[in-house]
């Protein structure tokens, strides 16, 4: 066991809801602060999506990022010693009726999601609650924190797919009942993404929800958390994306893109400030800064 790793457990071992994680949300948040990682890109980002903002808001909403990670980090480290804390944390939940409806189905579903409120805690609490969610994921290079990450996903029951892994075995995964989470929101390759509009601008975005969804009729349920303050959360899973119709395949994939992204960018609309604005989501359409 690596260094890091060990200090992570030992932090884990601190972190617990009350005194201690409001001290080390606190720490966490100073140092952000401080630190201003990828400040630069994020500010780019906001600029872009809101054109209209002023720098008041722009660096109101960084603020309020740094906040949220720092308390998503202390949620998370507390979460190490009993996941099943996630449970009572969520509080208040809308449209579980559509997850149950596909889980009694019994032919899988694509859970959309993104980098929004705390996406591990949605995890954990969709495991808890007896979904069979198998997320697609891009580890960590550092070997610690891919390992930390790695055995709290496998103690809340949260099994994984490399993006390296073919389609195929995303399609057995559905077609054998399965839920698959995949996170669309991040900046995908020319050769991997189709171009299609996130907050008004063009971003490459991975086809990969459309594609499966269109493949095997299995029905694509954006769910987002929301944090309403430390340790409560709200998680709301919408309709079915409705499918576009047509006999072209291609254009009913980037049509259905289109509306994965919408559905995402509704969620990141309504609290800008728990959105991971710090990733170059439109790549070089980026203003100069």
């Amino acid at each position: 066991m690596g260094w890091k790793r060990t200090a992570i457990n030992a932090i884990a071992r601190f972190s617990a809801p009350g005194w201690r994680a409001k001290s080390l949300a606190g720490f966490l948040g100073f140092a952000l602060a401080c630190t201003r990682p990828r400040e630069r890109e994020a500010l780019a980002n906001l600029a872009l999506a809101y054109p209209d903002s002023d720098e008041a808001f722009r660096m109101k909403t960084l603020r309020e990022v740094y906040d949220h990670l720092a308390w998503m980090t202390a949620e998370y480290l507390a979460l190490q010693r009993n996941p099943s804390q996630c449970l009572s944390w969520v509080q208040r939940v809308v449209g579980e009726e559509f997850l149950r409806e596909a889980l009694e189905a019994g032919k899988g579903a694509i859970i959309l999601t993104g980098h929004m409120g705390n996406w591990e805690l949605l995890a954990a609490w969709l495991c808890r609650r007896g979904y069979p969610v198998t997320a697609i994921v891009r580890d960590p290079d550092d070997a610690d924190f891919r390992e930390t990450i790695a055995d709290f996903r496998t103690r809340v029951g949260l099994k994984t797919l490399p993006k390296t892994a073919n389609m195929k075995a995303a399609v057995n995964l559905l077609r054998k009942g399965g839920f698959l989470g995949i996170l669309s929101d991040q900046l995908a390759g020319r050769n991997e993404g189709l171009p299609v509009p996130f907050m008004g601008h063009p971003a490459y975005t991975f086809a990969g929800a459309a594609s499966l969804g269109i493949l095997t009729g299995c029905p694509i349920l954006p769910v987002f958390s929301f944090r309403e303050a430390s340790f409560r959360h709200r998680i709301e899973i919408a309709p079915p994306l409705p499918f576009p119709e047509g006999t072209d395949r291609k254009e009913r994939i980037l049509d259905l893109t289109l509306r994965c992204n919408e559905a995402i960018e509704d969620a990141v609309r309504r609290t800008p400030g728990q959105w991971l604005w710090l990733h170059r989501r439109w790549g070089r359409n980026l203003p100069s800064s």
